[in-house]
C-alpha cells in the first residue's frame, strides 16, 4: 500500500454506454453520479483530506465559482469513498478539482507529520 493519499474512480459494472447510429445522444445537461475511491492510510492522513476539503470549500465561498462549476459541497465523503452527481459536462471539472483536494491533502499531511 502506498503511503499516499489517492483519489481512484470506480468504473460502474455493467455495459458500456452504446455506440452507433441508433445509440441516444448523451446531452452535456444529463446528470451523472461519479464515484471515487478514497485511499487513506492512516488518520493524520484523514484529517488532511478533511482540511483540504474545508479550504476549498472556503475559497469556493469566499471567491466564488463559475456557473457552470460543480462545487465540491456537492461532493459526498464517506468512508472510503466520495460520490459526486454532477452534470456530464462537468466531469473534467470534477476530475480537476479532486486532483487538487488531493494535491492538498498531501501537502497538508507532510506538514502535520513534520
Amino acid at each position: 500500500m502506498t503511503d499516499e493519499i489517492r483519489v481512484e474512480p470506480v468504473l460502474p459494472a455493467g455495459p458500456a454506454e452504446a455506440a452507433g447510429s441508433l445509440a441516444l445522444q448523451a446531452s452535456p445537461d444529463d446528470a451523472v453520479l461519479l464515484t471515487f475511491r478514497l485511499t487513506v492510510p492512516d488518520e493524520t492522513a484523514l484529517e488532511a483530506v478533511l482540511y483540504a476539503r474545508r479550504s476549498i470549500l472556503r475559497e469556493e465561498r469566499t471567491l466564488g465559482i463559475d456557473p457552470d462549476e460543480p462545487s465540491l459541497e456537492a461532493a459526498v465523503f464517506s468512508f472510503g469513498e466520495i460520490t459526486w452527481t454532477v452534470r456530464r459536462a462537468q466531469v473534467e471539472s470534477c476530475l480537476q478539482r479532486l486532483e487538487d483536494l488531493v494535491r492538498r491533502a498531501n501537502r497538508t499531511r507532510q506538514a502535520l507529520r513534520g
